[in-house]
């Protein structure tokens, strides 16, 4: 009877959590695709150089988020997880109601910097999902907790649209803020940390003074950096090769908006899918499977002749590297100890923080410097080399095999 209290109290407690997550992430989403609009209004009148800021404001975040990241992870690690994803989600609040006061483009990129240093509620909601799951349980709220978050991903920017036409985007902020905090309420009186068990205080501190498992992390990490950078290297480009193969330009806008949210609403399904996928194959059968698929589907983009080729082969793309990430976050757990999760999913935060900031500036330098097909192109090559090298990683011994090599060469040499 216990056992099953203990359940239905985790089971209303993750609801809780997914339903903070879905105002925090539609929150972030409501405002940050309109930075370029936003500072226009701040006296940057010129588009190019109003984009140009847009850009630095978004790599600023990525960098101070990746460099704070793992601090946070091993933070979490001493003093709970619910308190990091408490800090995230208040001090985001408190940061984009302070966006919607600046009278400058230079105070908005003091703010953004403080954003990345102190924010990252996708990273602390996943390893409190992470720390708090049963074990038989982990992959599927995994992936339910990703798709949330695409689904907030594709719903923020639309309903922030309509609300930035209709009222201003200075006001979107206060909305912003008060998602934002309302999603903090929410952790703090709806969401229950269970402490993992441990089996004693020396062992504890044994563990976190040793360097994590650098080789059983990596892929993982990896998985998750390739990912995150193909999905971002598109977005400063895709308006921009849509009018290379539209009959009609004028609706480039609009349309490429319908593209990142649909494809967005199909990662939240194919995360849905991995999460449960996973548990019946392994996690790197439907890791080495995703990626696979999604560097098939983004290859044949850069050669696409109309929106509908591209529509469909986005949304193939989209859905299997939605798979991914759930499944390369139970990676990461399964990696470490219950102890040093936060300290793991610190790295994979700051890994993923990295590639946001890489992709959109290589998409761009890609598109100018070759052909806007080209940053379609690349991202499938590194997802297709990121499955070969994971495959080689589980399926071959690799000590073993550079032991043979080494011994091999040294007869060759004698």
């Amino acid at each position: 009877m216990r056992r099953t209290a203990v359940s239905v109290t985790g089971t209303l407690s993750f609801g809780v959590l997914l339903i903070s997550q879905l105002a925090a992430t539609t929150g972030f989403m409501f405002v940050i695709p309109f930075l370029p609009l936003y500072v226009q209004q701040l006296g940057v009148e010129d588009a190019g150089h109003a984009a140009a800021w847009a850009g630095l404001l978004n790599t600023a975040t990525a960098v101070t988020m990746a460099l704070a990241a793992p601090l946070w992870g091993r933070l979490g690690d001493r003093y709970g997880q619910k308190k990091m994803l408490l800090r995230a989600t208040l001090a985001g609040s408190m940061m984009l109601g302070l966006m919607g006061l600046v009278t400058s483009p230079w105070q908005l990129l003091l703010l953004r910097l403080l954003q990345g240093s102190l924010t990252g509620t996708v990273a602390a909601a996943t390893v409190l999902v992470s720390a708090t799951a049963p074990p038989d349980k982990a992959s599927s709220r995994l992936g339910t907790l990703q798709t949330f978050i695409f689904v907030a991903s594709a719903a923020g920017p639309f309903v922030g649209g309509v609300f930035a036409d209709l009222v201003g985007i200075r006001a979107s902020f206060g909305v912003t803020a008060a998602l934002l905090a309302t999603s903090g309420l929410l952790v703090l009186f709806g969401v229950r940390e269970d402490e993992p068990s441990r089996s004693g205080a020396s062992e504890d501190d044994a563990s976190v003074g040793r360097p994590l498992p650098g080789r059983r992390l990596f892929p993982g990490v990896l998985a998750l950096f390739v990912v995150h950078l193909s999905i971002t290297a598109v977005y400063p480009v895709l308006p921009g090769f849509l009018e290379t193969i539209m009959e009609e330009p004028g609706r480039v806008a609009s349309l490429a908006g319908q593209i990142l949210g649909a494809g967005a609403l199909a990662a939240a399904l194919g995360s849905f899918v991995g999460g449960r996928l996973a548990t019946r194959v392994g996690i790197w059968t439907t890791v080495v499977g995703a990626l696979s698929l999604a560097g098939l589907a983004s290859l044949p983009q850069a050669v696409v002749s109309s929106v509908a080729e591209l529509f469909a082969l986005r949304l193939v793309a989209a859905f299997a590297l939605g798979m991914v990430i759930p499944v390369a976050n139970l990676a990461v757990r399964a990696a470490v100890p219950p102890e040093r999760q936060g300290a793991a999913f610190g790295v994979a935060a700051s890994a993923t923080s990295a590639a946001f900031g890489l992709g959109p500036l290589g998409g761009g330098l890609l598109a100018s410097s070759f052909s806007f097909g080209v940053p379609f192109l690349v991202p499938g090559v590194l997802l297709l080399a990121a499955s070969a090298a994971l495959l080689a990683f589980f399926v071959v011994d690799v000590p073993r095999y550079l032991r043979l090599l080494k011994l091999v060469l040294a007869n060759l040499i004698s």
